[in-house]
Order: structure tokens, then C-alpha cells, then sequence
């Protein structure tokens, strides 16, 4: 029986955002995981986080769990509360112009995480089991 996620596959660079950026001994998981899926041809994945329609935080996804925001030094990583509706809007940034991949996700946070896939075509944004 095949499961849409691989879990056997998937190394331990599911790191969460913060963690990998503060070496926070506990993971949340209220944010933007990255997964190694295989080897993908995206450097990042860039992804814009909005709520209700307006922007809240843009993100660089890193194929080796570091989730870095982007936007300047009051940036920060994206934080999902359950109960409420957001869209992502993921874009690969590739190693070679062949390779050109957007992808977008509209959902209501219900305790499951958001994963960004890294794999061999690209990325996926997929939602997880884990809960929070």
C-alpha cells in the first residue's frame, strides 16, 4: 500500500524553522517544515504566507531544514493558528532555468503541519499527520 508520504524515504532534515534557526531543543510544529524528499533541482523554495488576504511573512525554504525568513530584521517565520484560513504561495528557485515550479495551498490550520517537499522534479506543499 503506497502513502502519499514516503516517510521512509525522508531523512532527518525535517527540521522545523525554528528550531534550525535557534537550536531550540523542542520542535514546533505550527510552522513550515522542510523535507528531503530526493534530490531536488530547487536551491529554495520561496514562499509567501497570507491571511485574509494580506501578507503576513515570506520565507526562503532550504533543502536542509532551514526555514529563513525574508523581508528585512523585523521578519519573522510563519506561525499557523488553528481556526484560521491561510494561502501559500510557493515558488522553486532553481539551479538552472529548465526548471520553473509554482505551487499554492489554501487551508484552515486544524493541528496538522505544512511541509515543503523538496523532490526530484521540484517541490510539494503538502500537509502532514503531525499534529500541534
Amino acid at each position: 500500500m503506497s502513502t502519499p508520504f514516503p516517510v521512509g524515504r525522508v531523512g532527518l532534515a525535517v527540521l522545523l524553522s525554528g528550531a534550525a534557526l535557534s537550536g531550540a531543543a523542542s520542535l514546533q510544529l505550527d510552522g513550515l517544515l522542510a523535507v528531503y524528499d530526493s534530490s531536488s533541482p530547487c536551491l529554495s523554495v520561496a514562499v509567501k504566507v497570507y491571511e485574509g488576504g494580506k501578507l503576513t511573512a515570506q520565507v526562503a525554504v532550504l533543502p536542509d531544514g532551514q526555514v529563513k525568513p525574508l523581508g528585512g530584521k523585523d521578519a519573522s517565520l510563519p506561525r499557523f493558528q488553528k481556526g484560521r484560513t491561510y494561502n501559500l504561495q510557493a515558488t522553486c528557485l532553481s539551479k538552472d532555468s529548465a526548471t520553473f515550479q509554482n505551487s499554492e495551498l489554501t487551508f484552515q490550520a486544524d493541528g496538522r503541519t505544512v511541509m515543503v517537499a523538496f523532490t526530484k522534479t521540484g517541490f510539494q506543499l503538502r500537509r502532514g499527520g503531525l499534529a500541534y
